[in-house]
């Protein structure tokens, strides 16, 4: 009996390390055949992916002013019909003031997608949420992190990711 449970113990350890994914840096090309996308990564810029919390669903971009890009998939679990009730969504229940009445449209890659903004103080949120339909399709992220200072420029740079978004075949 001891040794059933100690061996049932190893199995659940071994299973929740092949689960969680290793950190490790990116640079180029960013694919995540899990969630089934992939982006590039800007020349001179570097992702970190795998952030040690879970199944790895992206990747994040230190850029030189400080700002953060952060870009992951995941479950359509609220069951948006569209990036625009989605985003509207995440301005109504962001911690900060969006700014703005409601999302705007924008091309994420070659799918249609919304985008928003939240400020709070010194820190600026600019997000795109795309994904090609509701009910079983994972929903893709791209959030930028900065200061008003950078904004403009950090936001050219998410714009040139968001421009390399695929949608590639999940495995």
């Amino acid at each position: 009996m001891v040794k059933a449970i100690i061996f049932c113990l190893l199995c659940l350890t071994l299973s929740t390390e092949v689960v969680t994914a290793e950190e490790r840096q990116v640079s180029g090309a960013y694919r995540n055949p899990a969630e089934g996308y992939s982006i590039k990564i800007p020349r001179g810029l570097n992702g970190i992916a795998g952030v040690p919390s879970g199944p790895e669903r992206g990747v994040q971009i230190s850029l030189r002013s400080g700002g953060v890009i952060s870009v992951w998939g995941e479950p359509n679990s609220l069951e948006w019909k569209g990036p625009s009730e989605g985003m509207q969504w995440r301005l109504e229940n962001g911690e900060c003031a969006s700014g703005r009445a409601g999302p705007s449209h924008i091309v994420v890659g070659r799918i249609a997608g919304a985008q928003g903004r939240l400020a709070c103080g010194n820190a600026v949120e600019i997000t795109f949420l795309a994904f090609r339909r509701p009910g079983g399709d994972p929903i893709y992220w791209l959030l930028l992190t900065t200061s008003p200072a950078h904004e403009n420029e950090d936001k050219a740079i998410l714009e040139k990711v968001a421009a390399t978004f695929r949608i590639i075949r999940w495995q």
